[in-house]
């Protein structure tokens, strides 16, 4: 595993905003390394955060699930990413965590299903991006789903 090298997945820049409401820049460096072996194939996504002088590293097997953990850490620090990832109003699907690595969410409305063009990239922003915690985001999931009754 060690072996294999990492992929770049591209750079963003960000905003990060603290409990005060100061914003200040950020970027995301991604990378990505897959293989098989014995339990078939195996997948590792990295994101470095770095701003000021700061580093956060975390690896998921899906760039989301990286981000989550870089947000739990942000968190209780009161730093919460301005992009779509880190929105209240997304949902997220198993076949963006597969296909997609977990670079897209869609945006979405209690009571109905979201359509290809609710589709955002977890690090693009827009008007409607409320930044909460990772807990708040998934509880938004929780009554997402059962408002559509899946």
């Amino acid at each position: 595993m060690f072996n294999i090298p990492e992929k770049p997945f591209g750079q963003y820049d960000i905003l990060l905003k603290n409990g005060s409401g100061h914003l200040f820049s950020a970027s995301v460096e991604l990378a990505c390394r897959d293989w098989n072996d014995e339990r078939g194939r195996r997948t590792e996504c990295r994101i470095t955060l770095r701003w000021d002088n700061t580093e956060i590293q975390c690896i998921d097997g899906h760039f989301f699930g990286s981000f989550k953990q870089i947000r739990q850490q942000l968190a209780l620090q009161d730093i919460y990413p301005i992009c779509y990832g880190a929105s209240r109003k997304i949902i997220v699907t198993g076949m963006a965590l597969e296909m997609g690595l977990g670079l897209k969410v869609y945006k979405a409305a209690l009571g109905s299903y979201p359509t290809r063009s609710d589709l955002v990239h977890i690090f693009a922003t827009g008007e409607d991006v409320e930044p909460v915690t990772v807990e708040v985001q998934e509880e938004f999931h929780r009554q997402w789903l059962k408002s559509v009754k899946i």
